[in-house]
């Protein structure tokens, strides 16, 4: 048991879930990594494609499922991506709410390009990683990988994050 505490943590986004499982990845991400999902999330990854099919995803032995329960705290991540003029899905939001509080060191896996900017709008950027890093921190070198999964592709949405915080963001 005590090996499994010693592992990174990871909170995973729904696309992300849906691709690892298309890619015959996730099983991989679980070996490697602790993986947390929000229950939004946990409710939204249902189903991936695979060779012309659409399977169930069944993780709940797998993931650790977190619940967030603060309003004010899902509000405030609401006004930021308002603010930010970013529109982001209901599963990233409760995913940024949990991260933005975790006392954890987890890092948020997405490849949603507007989550990625608001995380970087929100200086939350440190705790965060791209699909491929994540791969790689397993030893895991995804050749055929989207290329929304890309270190350089997470990369320039962190960067238009940090430029939407210059351009819109309320310095008090």
């Amino acid at each position: 048991m005590w090996k499994s505490t010693m592992k990174k943590l990871v909170l995973l986004d729904a696309d992300v879930i849906i691709d690892l499982h298309s890619l015959q990845l996730f099983d991989a991400i679980t070996r490697g990594y602790d993986v947390y999902v929000v229950r939004t999330v946990f409710r939204e990854a249902r189903f991936y494609p695979y060779k012309d099919q659409a399977l169930p995803i069944d993780i709940k032995d797998k993931v650790t499922i977190v619940d967030v329960l603060d309003e004010q705290l899902l509000k405030k991540v609401k006004l930021e991506a308002r603010e930010a003029f970013l529109g982001i899905d209901p599963g990233e939001t409760e995913s940024i709410a949990y991260l933005s509080t975790s006392v954890k060191n987890i890092l948020f896996c997405t490849c949603d390009h507007s989550a990625i900017q608001l995380i970087s709008y929100m200086e939350l950027e440190h705790t965060s990683i791209s699909v491929e890093k994540a791969l790689e921190g397993i030893g895991r070198h995804g050749k055929n990988l989207y290329p929304r999964h890309r270190e350089k592709v997470f990369r320039d949405n962190i960067n238009k994050g940090k430029i939407l915080r210059i351009q819109y963001k309320k310095m008090f």
